[in-house]
């Protein structure tokens, strides 16, 4: 039965052009009404934080209505409904049609309630800031430092008051006090000579892009309590060794970036030297200290605003202008000196705590340098990402690049595991491509799994046939797949530290790794799998992605995550996509099945 009021902002016969548009843009929008007595149907809009406007909408031809929209208030998130009035003898009928409860966008529900209220979200950007060509080609591999491997037979410049583990295959262990605290670190002795020495390992796994976890000064095995920004903790080499690593790999075509840790220090630091380590005179030890400004003490010297309580991470003040000065602001910069030396970008450690005009100023020093990027640690969508009270835009242009995608992780894993159906995957799957501008889209870092979480394969219950298929998944999405250091190796682990063993040269699962390899190679020979457009669906309970470039360049994957073998029905595929049809039945999948956790491409 025809609904009588629809609207489906995935549908470019209702909303044109699709998803996020640039702030010059013409939008223009249709509703069909299919009521009685119609006098007046508005589009009912507002810029993010100011008032609503109305726009009534043309009668043009049968039950359409349609009206065409510029942004009014440039760059940022509008949201909109549709209000309709019937006029009867009697009285005014007022009837809404909102976005659907989940937010996904698409088709919404039709409601005389005004409480039901869900609004459709549009992103208006300044610009397509796109990402350099050779990022978007690329697949990285994500390098826990400590943790890949030794070039010697021992540790270099151990750490005082620390321990060293006796074995590589020993598992990952914390000293803490009773309050939690870590009170000694441990390391395995991985460097950056080691990084150089496995080069050769990485080309032929078909990795060109290196995301390197912290390598400046830091007391801890991960790094992320600077010490130094000037300077490569000794454990990992020196600044001749970086140099030796980024020109032997780029021999290779392999790039490096590196992660900027710029939200907070460690206390055992230059800036804030609370155990008086350092020839400076810290934060923590005067208030007389060129640093003290740069922190918030609530009682000086013990309390003081540290990364969620961790007392060893004490928070800089982002609006510090000498701190400023320091990371981006002036020549010699930490940005300035470390991309000079050949990196090739850098990831943004804790986005969300680094305001936006911090953001912008590290990207406008980063825009000297030709073909660097620039993405973000953000763990939800990073369009309408609030954080502390204010809404963030990461995106719109002259800021990130992309960011790390762990909503499309969060997805294939609960595919997987069946927390989503096929049908809710490509509906939160389209949510985010409607949400990010395209540039964007195809240079989010996308991973399964990282130093924060659980590794992928503990995640699948150690499920081979899924993990392949969450592989699979990595290297068809779009954006920049990202491989965490071992997780091809088959390693195991939950939670930190669990999750950041030493990898097992001489004992990876073959099977494993060679799923990693096929996967790799695909994408790397694939042109439409870097560059495609990108359509998720769902045919039933399978679950396909279309990436298209033209007639002569195509791929199509489709993926059974269930238990049950699955029949292909083109008549069930969601969303309702007509011009798709010809592109799967010449993909020879039409009426074939597909076995438990087996998947199909062409």
């Amino acid at each position: 039965m025809a609904e009588v009021v629809l609207f489906d902002s995935w549908n470019e016969l209702y909303k044109r052009p699709f998803g996020a548009v640039n702030a010059s843009a013409t939008i223009d929008f249709r509703i069909d009404v299919a009521l009685p007595y119609v006098s007046k149907v508005e589009l009912k809009i507002h810029k993010d934080g100011m008032e609503e406007q109305s726009f009534a909408m043309s009668h043009t031809q049968g039950n359409a209505y349609q009206v065409s929209f510029q942004p009014y208030a440039a760059t940022g998130l509008y949201f909109y409904y549709f209000k309709i009035e019937q006029d009867f003898d009697t009285q005014t009928r007022t009837t809404y049609y909102f976005n659907n409860p989940d937010l996904y966008g698409g088709k919404g529900f039709f409601t005389e309630n005004y409480d039901d209220i869900r609004t459709y979200q549009l992103t208006c950007f300044e610009y397509a800031d796109k990402a350099p060509e050779w990022y978007q080609d690329a697949v990285f591999y994500h390098i826990f430092v400590d943790r890949f491997f030794n070039a010697d037979d021992h540790v270099r410049a151990p750490k005082p008051d620390s321990f060293i583990y006796a074995r590589s295959e020993d598992t990952p262990y914390y000293i803490k006090n009773a309050n939690g605290e870590i009170v000694r670190w441990e390391f395995f002795g991985g460097n950056l000579d080691g990084i150089t020495q496995k080069l050769t390992y990485l080309k032929e796994l078909g990795i060109s892009g290196l995301y390197l976890s912290p390598i400046f000064e830091a007391k801890s095995n991960h790094k992320y309590d600077t010490s130094d920004y000037k300077k490569i903790d000794p454990m990992f080499g020196d600044e001749s060794i970086l140099a030796d690593l980024i020109r032997k790999a780029g021999e290779m075509g392999i790039r490096v970036i590196l992660d900027g840790v710029f939200n907070h220090v460690g206390e055992d630091s230059v800036y804030f030297n609370k155990y008086g380590n350092f020839e400076s005179i810290g934060a923590y030890q005067s208030v007389a200290s060129p640093y003290y400004s740069w922190f918030t003490f609530h009682q000086y010297p013990n309390q003081y605003d540290a990364w969620w309580g961790v007392s060893n991470l004490p928070v800089v003040n982002k609006q510090n202008v000498d701190f400023q000065r320091l990371i981006y602001g002036e020549p010699g910069s930490v940005i300035d000196y470390w991309t000079s030396q050949g990196i090739a970008g850098w990831r943004l450690d804790v986005a969300d705590e680094l305001p936006d005009d911090f953001i912008g100023g590290i990207r406008e020093t980063l825009m000297k340098y030709p073909d660097r990027v620039l993405i973000g640690e953000v763990w939800e969508d990073a369009s309408n990402k609030i954080a502390y009270d204010k809404r963030r835009h990461y995106l719109e242009g002259g800021m990130l690049q992309g960011v790390m995608n762990y909503p499309f992780r969060q997805m294939t894993i609960d595919l997987l595991n069946g927390s989503l159906t096929a049908k809710q995957t490509a509906q939160k799957m389209m949510a985010l491509k409607e949400n990010y501008p395209v540039e964007a889209l195809q240079a989010n870092l996308n991973n399964i799994g990282t130093h924060d979480t659980p590794r992928i394969f503990t995640v699948l219950s150690e499920n081979k046939a899924k993990l392949r298929l969450a592989i699979y998944m990595l290297m068809n999405l779009p954006g920049v797949p990202c491989v965490y250091y071992g997780d091809e190796s088959g390693l195991t682990g939950g939670a930190d530290p669990d999750n950041r063993k030493f990898y097992p040269w001489g004992r990876e699962d073959a099977e494993i790794s060679e799923f990693f390899h096929e996967a790799i190679m695909l994408r790397n020979r694939n042109e439409a799998l870097r560059k495609g457009q990108y359509h998720p669906f769902s045919l039933g309970g399978l679950f396909g992605i279309i990436r298209y470039i033209d007639e002569a360049n195509w791929h199509v994957f489709v993926m059974n995550p269930t238990a049950q073998e699955q029949q292909v029905d083109l008549k069930a595929i969601y969303p309702e996509r007509d011009d798709w049809l010809p592109l799967l039945e010449s993909a020879t999948i039409h009426g074939c099945t597909i076995a438990p956790y087996g998947f199909f491409f062409a």
